[in-house]
């Protein structure tokens, strides 16, 4: 074996063989790539700022030679005694890092970091079971074949000493490598555990109790016995101790749901289930001092959904409920609360409040763990009544008796003082009534009701869904809920379309109260004197009409005869007006004698704008929307353009927009071809934008920068999206980057910013247009502005900074951009558009994914991917909470073809690392890209970003980020839509990181 080791006279680092990047006995491929950099020379490290600036380095770049050269002198510095403590610790950190690099021989690694316990003080070897204990989580090699029996039981023998160390942080630390050291899940580890979890220091109880619900949840079972453990654990002083416990609990009483608990008091013996146990013990922890332990346990609480009924309606009363005392028989002369010890003396009298010690009964429920969630959602903190609702929203789905009890509750919860709180009662008022009708009293319904004058629009929205779930018993209700919706309507205009979704939902469950009386009251309908017709534009009648029009088809009929006849020809118009308001069936409700309008509701809605065509009318509007576009294409080609064009080109694109939208989707998909010009006119429009404001007298740079970002983007976007484009239409996309890069050249080099980037930019450009111009006349396309230009940019002057925006420079550049003239852009018919559709989301989220900061989120990702060339350009991009985008490459793995250039994306445990955040519910988008080699890459990736390089930007750092091979690519994204996550931070720290060095 090719030794590193450095000989350093008669030093304990002798021993010590530096293994990173050295290669195992049989030949390792990774130690053969980086044998061959041996450095003899090798040394530790001085001094601790040496040491740090080490680990700083690697965030960067760095060859093999480097990570050889900082793991030698890492692991000799952890093995050398003689330096201080800090420094040890630092190399251990050090190479702790280092292993995460693919070209490190982690065994070697492992045996280092082993063989310096023999000399290390408590604080390093701490640090070196917490390295042991990260290259355990990230590579999985302590469980393998691959570590010699002589370090094994070298390990085994450390941590069994420091077990017994008087040092509770040492302790600690060797309960955390415990697990890794017995194997992966080890019912001998979690024996060995046990006797810790009642030892004098918390650190160490947590530890103890944190490895045995680790190996829990790698498979191994926890026995029956350890449940009381547990129990007594949830009631420690230490928080982090309580919140591993209470998992541990639910843990246990999950594995046996059935064991009997005998609860002896006072002579009685009652026996439960332990689920039913282990729920009242955790009722009692939403009474804990901590908020984070209180927060926990309302959201543990919601996995109890096969508790007995008799313990979950005790949640919703802070009495203890007959059926949960137990009489108690007491001997003769006993005399209870208040009536005297014996004859002759004065009772001593008893607060209410207090616990009656001499009461003849006991409870199999604590008084403070009676009305759990009447706790948890008077709670002062958001995040504690947030867990209590969505702990009833899952819990209200097993037991029907519990939900008609949560419905009073969380109606209450619209005057809470917080958005996200009333939002959070909303959501679970509305899954509850999917499933069956909300039974609201009166009460409730004017606490819904005073709902609707909320300032929030997400609030208000929420409330007319629960609305539409509700069920009202008495007619005067519902009268009373549409004098409110007239207030509505007239206070929030914006929100007509989502009451009236809610109206139709009312007529469609409140048939039997929507009668003759009742509509005549609604629209003012006198049965003696004619009426006047109502204005069809008033949104107070159309959603009168609107509720009663959604009754059932026979009541309908029957109200005929109620109904003035301008109520059903208003029918035509209301429904392609509101679509989705009225019953598809609503011709069968219209009188005979009003033919017209029967005939008007039989036929297909006409109008494009708001309504679907027939099949064979759509497919000939859209032809006729896309000649259009190539029309206006053609006049942006000539050299005399109309000043009207690009008001003409935004509503043909409008036009065309909405025909893919609301027409039959084999219309939409038929014709990839006509997309791609649209798409193309899209980028030639926003090119017109910029020849207007550089024409202006006053331009705005910023608008400059977006818009040819946007073009630079949509260019590429069409040569990666759509598959089959011929030359010509390639070498017109090339041509509209061109122009996207000189118009980024001149806003960028009339503000004045930094010349060596300017200069950079403009000799890309001159690369750029050298090959835009060969290729245009190797197939004899005319670019005479183009033309003009070649000679030009020879001369660096041609892009002369000024300040005076008013006056731009008489230069090269900028006549070429004012002349810009798109190439012709006609493909073919037949091309295949690239696009992922992701898979359905469920229809209502009822609970947020929880996440810790300082721990990778695993989330899954399901989706079809169609007309994609390779599968190594696949991309996953994460929008996480703070805006920041994470790009991830799938596994070969999770990529199935299904036929050729169509693939199966299944990934079930996409990395989302999440920065600590404000505590408060948010959100992760997922989407699906794909990559497109740039032509500059340099350039083109930074003018995608659309950056305008503010005056403090640092140079420097754009030129280092030139180094990243990402700058090869553009990320073209492919998904229509994102796949959204919920997620909610957890507050308390994990068992991993509790543990303070040094």
């Amino acid at each position: 074996r090719p030794a590193m080791s450095i000989k350093r006279g008669h030093s304990e680092s002798e021993t010590a063989t530096t293994a990173l990047g050295e290669g195992q006995a049989n030949g390792s491929s990774n130690g053969a790539v980086l044998s061959h950099h041996t450095q003899a020379n090798a040394r530790p490290y001085g001094t601790y700022q040496e040491a740090h600036d080490a680990l700083l380095s690697l965030r960067g770049a760095c060859s093999e030679s480097e990570i050889l050269e900082t793991g030698q002198r890492a692991l000799l510095s952890a093995c050398a005694s003689e330096l201080p403590s800090a420094v040890r610790q630092m190399g251990v950190r050090l190479a702790m890092q280092l292993c995460a690099h693919p070209e490190t021989d982690t065994v070697q690694a492992i045996e280092g970091l082993v063989r310096a316990l023999d000399t290390a003080e408590p604080s390093v070897r701490c640090e070196i079971y917490q390295a042991l204990v990260g290259i355990h989580e990230l590579k999985g090699v302590m469980g393998t074949p691959h570590i010699p029996e002589g370090t094994r039981r070298a390990l085994d023998g450390a941590v069994k000493r420091d077990l017994n160390h008087s040092q509770h942080h040492l302790r600690s630390a060797s309960l955390l490598v415990l697990s890794a050291v017995q194997g992966t899940a080890s019912d001998t580890a979690i024996e060995a555990m046990c006797r810790y979890c009642s030892d004098s220091h918390p650190k160490v109880r947590q530890a103890a109790l944190g490895g045995i619900l680790q190996q829990h949840m790698m498979g191994v079972g926890l026995a029956v016995e350890m449940y009381d453990d547990f129990v007594v654990a949830t009631k420690d002083d230490f928080e982090q101790v309580r919140l591993v416990a209470m998992e541990l609990v639910w843990a246990i009483s999950s594995s046996w749901p059935e064991h009997p608990v005998v609860i002896q008091q006072h002579g009685t013996i009652e026996i439960i289930r332990l689920l039913d146990d282990a729920f009242v013990k955790l009722c009692d922890m939403v009474n804990d001092s901590s908020v984070v332990v209180r927060q926990r346990a309302c959201a543990i609480l919601g996995r109890f959904t096969e508790v007995s009924s008799r313990f979950l309606a005790q949640t919703f009363s802070k009495q203890v409920m007959s059926h949960l005392r137990r009489f108690v028989p007491r001997g003769r002369g006993y005399a209870g609360r208040n009536r005297g010890v014996r004859a002759g003396q004065a009772a001593i009298p008893t607060p209410k409040g207090d616990a009656d010690v001499e009461s003849e009964e006991f409870k199999l429920l604590d008084s403070g763990a009676a009305g759990a969630f009447v706790h948890g959602l008077e709670d002062e903190y958001q995040e504690v009544r947030d867990a209590a609702i969505e702990s009833i929203t899952e819990l209200s789905f097993a037991s029907a008796e519990f939900s008609a009890k949560a419905v009073d509750f969380l109606v209450d919860m619209f005057n809470d003082s917080s958005d996200r709180v009333r939002l959070c009662a909303i959501r679970a008022l509305v899954a509850i009534g999917r499933r069956a009708p909300l039974q609201l009293t009166e009460e409730q319904l004017s606490i819904a009701l005073s709902a609707m004058r909320d300032a929030s629009a997400s609030v208000r929205r929420g409330v007319y869904n629960v609305l539409s779930v509700a069920s009202l018993a008495k007619g005067e209700w519902l009268q009373r809920l549409m004098d409110d919706v007239r207030g509505c309507l007239e206070r929030h205009s914006e929100d007509q379309l989502d009451v009236y979704r809610a109206l139709a939902s009312l007529g469609r469950t409140h048939t039997q109260l929507i009668d003759a009386s009742f509509v005549r009251t609604l629209l003012d309908i006198s049965e003696h004197y004619l009426n006047r017709e109502a204005r069809i534009d008033d949104p107070v009648y159309a959603g009168n009409v609107i509720l009663i029009m959604n009754t059932a088809r026979g009541t309908r009929q029957r109200l005929a005869t109620v109904l003035p006849d301008y109520v059903f020809s208003h029918l035509p118009y209301l429904r392609d007006k509101y679509p989705g308001c009225l019953p598809s069936n609503i011709a069968d409700s219209v009188p005979e004698h009003l033919a017209f309008v029967r005939q008007m509701l039989d036929r297909p809605q006409t109008d494009p704008s708001i309504a679907k065509l027939s099949l064979e009318d759509a497919r000939t509007s859209q032809s006729v929307a896309f000649g259009h576009l190539q029309e206006l294409l053609s006049q942006a080609q000539a050299a005399n353009r109309s000043p009207t064009l690009p008001s003409l080109l935004d509503r043909r694109l409008r036009e065309f927009e909405q025909l893919n939208k609301s027409n039959d989707t084999r219309v939409a998909n038929s014709n990839s071809g006509h997309k791609a010009v649209a798409n193309y006119a899209l980028q030639v429009r926003h090119a017109l934008r910029i020849q207007e404001l550089f024409n202006s007298e006053a331009w705005r740079q910023s608008e400059i920068i977006s818009l040819a970002a946007k073009i630079m983007y949509g260019a590429y976007e069409l040569e990666s999206r759509f598959l089959g484009l011929d030359p010509r239409c390639l070498l017109a996309l090339a041509y509209l980057r061109v122009f996207a890069h000189t118009v980024w050249l001149l806003a960028h080099a009339t503000a004045q910013h930094d010349p060596k980037l300017v200069e950079r930019m403009h000799g890309e450009l001159e690369l750029r247009i050298q090959r835009v111009s060969s290729a245009l006349h190797a197939r004899s396309v005319e670019a005479p502005e183009l033309d003009a230009l070649v000679a030009s940019l020879g001369s660096k002057g041609s892009v002369d900074g000024t300040t005076n925006n008013t006056s731009l420079p008489n230069s090269a550049l900028m006549q070429m951009a004012l002349d810009f003239r798109p190439l012709a852009f006609a493909p073919r018919s037949h091309l295949q558009h690239t696009v992922a559709r992701l898979a359905a989301a469920p229809s209502l989220t009822r609970r947020a994914v929880e996440f810790n900061h300082l721990f990778p989120l695993n989330l899954s990702l399901s989706a079809s991917l169609e007309w994609v060339v390779r599968r190594e350009d696949v991309l996953v991009a994460l929008r996480l909470p703070e805006q920041q985008a994470v790009v991830l490459h799938p596994p070969p793995s999770s990529l199935n073809p299904l036929c050729p250039y169509h693939w199966a994306l299944e990934w079930d445990d996409i990395p989302a690392s999440l920065p600590l955040g404000s505590g408060e519910s948010t959100a992760i988008n997922l989407t699906i890209a794909q990559r497109q080699k740039a032509d500059i890459p340099w350039s083109d990736s930074f003018i995608v970003a659309g950056n305008a390089l503010p005056e403090t930007y640092r140079i420097g750092d754009y030129y280092k980020a030139n180094a990243n091979p990402a700058l090869l690519h553009i990320r073209i994204e492919i998904s229509n839509k994102p796949h959204t996550v919920a997620v909610n931070p957890v507050e308390f720290k994990p068992l991993s990181s509790t543990y303070t060095r040094g």
